[in-house]
């Protein structure tokens, strides 16, 4: 940061300032906690909290993400991390007794504490996740088997605890009908496997519990594959976090759920980004069919984003979210009998932009249904929409559809008088929050197909995407006998200290490949030197965004 005239200090001395300021802050709430117990606790909150996620860091560079890349086990390069121009520094976030942390366990509670805003989860994280920390400064652990327990495995690394960030040794299948997190605060990398990348061939599911929060999970392919019937197939959703706080899902594949493909009943401040929702399993459940269905998040959860996403072969719930504040940009529906639907008691304000649905062979291909489920205007609900593009040949609105009130006749819509006439500015509603770059829908369309998912995408996304492109495929669960069909398993680059860097990666960023510390090393982008490495990798896969 350049000196500014006007300011009787420069910007040595005022960082000096801030960090003593942020120690004598410190040393006073830790002293407070230890005068309420000898457990850091009191009887009306946790505190001293020691997952040592939130510590301040700085954000430099030009432009939004910053830009770092290069050879996956190669070079880093540090660009700014998250929003250009100049440097910003926070000190340390205080745990005390009078603040909200992670695990408050009420769902009327007030948003989280505040983050260091200047470092996202990763560099394109958007929406009301975008700063969750994860396994952010806290040891790495290596999947080296694809069995679903025991030493080694994905499942042995999330049941334990304390900040991690999990990465992979190993690609293929982890035949698991569950993989379960009990733990937050973690960070799943499955941009590190070598070759083929991770398919979990069952379940991902989070522990029923607010405590359980704080994840970053990237790359990962969920597909389950039900064979029972009657009420067990009630709960087989694909992914469940239906009572979490701060997570964003990027890059995920998801298929084959039975009832929801994704539940997220009472999630809050969560973002679902650059994924791919497909292929919803049609039996299985015990009303039936119809049950071939999205994304829900209900009436208890709120602060959602849900933004350049594929949604492909669901009757419904693509997404459906029952309160806001809510995001749902830039997405792709196809082949659907509802989209965006309400039929839970609805509340908050919503964005609906930029979204484009393609009709396919099955359903109404009714791309809006604002039902209240109340009969009357509800106060304070409120919907914003534009740009929303309505590619169903023959119907009564087709083409860019901002006003679906006006433009179009379903005859299934809330009261008029929940039109927004302008965008809600959500960024003072979630302390986790970062704005969502947003595209025309019509481009939105080719940069989803192109860059959605998992990678390297399997056969079930390459299939899903096709059949979009050709206006084919039907709803169902078609699950292929090989997931990992033409995916090669791989071998991981040599890493001499076992840190999760390869030696070439630590070697071209000036670490040293016999220190087993030095993962923690902060670069200039503002994010640990083990986080850069797997952010870089993870970029590589999609270098146009």
């Amino acid at each position: 940061m350049s000196q500014n005239s006007t300011v009787p200090f420069d910007a040595t001395e005022v960082q000096i300032l801030r960090t003593f300021i942020a120690l004598i802050i410190l040393s006073l709430a830790q002293f407070g906690c230890n005068e309420a117990g000898a457990d850091g606790t009191d009887s009306n909150c946790t505190v001293c909290d020691d997952r040592g996620s939130n510590v301040g860091g700085s954000s430099a560079g030009g432009g939004l993400d910053g830009g770092v890349g290069s050879s996956r086990g190669g070079a880093s390069s540090g660009a700014g991390a998250e929003g250009g121009g100049g440097t910003s520094t926070d000190g340390a976030s205080v745990p005390c007794c009078d603040t909200p942390v992670l695990g408050d366990n009420r769902n009327t509670s007030p948003p989280p504490p505040p983050v260091d805003e200047g470092v996202r989860a990763f560099p394109g994280a958007e929406g009301f996740g975008a700063l969750a920390t994860g396994g952010r400064g806290g040891r790495v652990i290596k999947v080296t088997t694809l069995a679903a327990s025991g030493p080694g495995s994905l499942q042995d690394a999330l049941n334990q605890t304390g900040a991690r960030i999990i990465v992979f040794e190993v690609s293929g299948v982890i035949e698991s009908d569950l993989v379960e997190i009990p733990n937050g605060d973690v960070t799943i990398a499955g941009q590190t496997a070598p070759g083929g990348g991770i398919t979990i061939a069952g379940r991902l599911y989070a522990a029923y519990d607010f405590d359980v929060g704080n994840m970053i999970i990237r790359h990962l392919r969920i597909r389950p594959d039900f064979s029972g019937s009657g009420e067990d197939g009630d709960r087989y959703d694909a992914i469940q976090f239906s009572r979490n706080r701060t997570v964003i899902f990027d890059h995920v594949s998801v298929a084959f759920g039975v009832d929801e493909t994704v539940d997220l009943y009472s999630a809050e401040d969560v973002t679902f980004q650059w994924s791919t929702i497909t292929m919803s399993a049609t039996s299985g459940h015990s009303e039936g069919s119809h049950h071939n269905r999205g994304l829900i998040n209900g009436p208890d959860g709120r602060r959602v984003s849900i933004h350049h996403t594929l949604f492909a072969h669901h009757f419904n719930r693509s997404p459906a979210i029952a309160n806001g504040p809510a995001e749902i940009r830039n997405n792709v529906v196809y082949n659907f009998d509802i989209g965006f639907v309400h039929h839970n008691p609805a509340s908050g304000a919503f964005n609906f932009v930029g979204n484009y649905f393609r009709s396919g062979d099955d359903g109404r291909s009714i791309p809006f249904y604002f039902d209240d489920e109340n009969g009357s205007p509800v106060s304070g609900l409120s919907y914003y929409l534009s740009d929303n593009y309505i590619d169903v040949p023959g119907a009564q609105c087709d083409g860019v559809v901002s006003n679906p009130w006006a433009e179009c006749d379903y005859d299934l819509f809330a009261d008029v008088s929940l039109r927004a006439t302008s965008e809600f500015d959500f960024s003072g509603d979630g302390q986790y929050f970062a704005p969502i770059r947003t595209q025309a829908s019509a481009d939105a369309y080719d940069l989803v197909l192109d860059n959605a998912g998992a990678f390297p995408r399997d056969n079930v996304t390459l299939t899903a995407i096709s059949q979009v492109r050709d206006r084919d495929g039907t709803w169902g669960a078609y699950i292929p006998s090989n997931l990992m069909l033409g995916l090669a398993s791989g071998v991981p680059p040599e890493d001499s200290d076992d840190d999760g860097i390869p030696d070439a990666w630590e070697d071209s960023a000036g670490l040293d490949a016999a220190d087993p510390s030095d993962n923690l090393t902060m670069m200039p982008s503002g994010y640990s030197a083990i986080e850069q490495y797997i952010n870089e990798l993870a970029d590589e896969f999609t270098s146009t965004l």
